[in-house]
């Protein structure tokens, strides 16, 4: 269970460390998930480049998928041009 501590920090959200410069401060005020930034920074290049890679696998996997689910509906202008050419 988390305590008072931990709940306050998630409550408030991510504080600039005070060394932060002026680029890293527009990046959090842009929206830019810096505590996810501040993670991968603390892994290796190998570790990121890994991470990276199944990421971009479950991306393409879910992109695989896609095309065949939506043109199974009627709106799906491929679906439309199989039935004129057939």
């Amino acid at each position: 269970m988390p305590d008072d501590a931990l709940i306050e920090q998630l409550n408030r959200g991510y504080v600039c460390p005070p060394d932060a410069g002026p680029a890293w401060r527009r990046a959090a005020r842009a929206g830019v998930d810096m505590a996810d930034l501040e993670q991968n920074l603390q892994l290796t290049p190998w570790e990121r480049l890994l991470k990276h890679d199944c990421r971009l696998r479950r991306i393409l996997m879910r992109e695989e998928a896609e095309p065949a689910r939506k043109c199974a509906q009627p709106k799906c202008p491929t679906a439309k041009r199989r039935k004129l050419r057939g």
